[in-house]
């Protein structure tokens, strides 16, 4: 990697990061593991709901609070242009279509 690619960032900012993205990741995959699985019967509109209620209860507005903390911190390494143009990359979630994907970012 050549030295103009790696950033210093504070101990405390990568750790902040690496809590809420590991805390994302492993809860994110515990909740679909939980109602990813068939369960007979009760697949359907109950178990949809389970799993909405599940995701409400898990994405609360403190951990949102919390996510978006760790992106302003790490947001503070990237220069202003290369986010703009990272971000332009991100498949965000969007109401109309569920997902918005690089060709559709505005």
């Amino acid at each position: 990697m050549a030295q103009r690619d790696v950033v210093k960032v504070t101990k405390r900012d990568l750790i902040g990061a690496w809590t809420i993205l590991e805390n994302l990741a492993v809860s994110l995959y515990q909740i679909g593991s939980e109602f990813g699985r068939e369960t007979g019967a009760a697949n359907g509109a109950a178990r949809q709901d389970e799993l909405q209620k599940a995701l409400a209860a898990y994405l609360t507005p403190d951990l949102v609070k919390t996510i978006n903390e760790a992106r302003v911190r790490l947001g503070q390494y990237i220069p202003d242009a290369e986010a703009e143009a990272l971000s332009e990359c991100i498949a965000y979630w969007h109401s109309d279509t569920k997902t918005k994907g690089p060709s559709e970012a505005a």
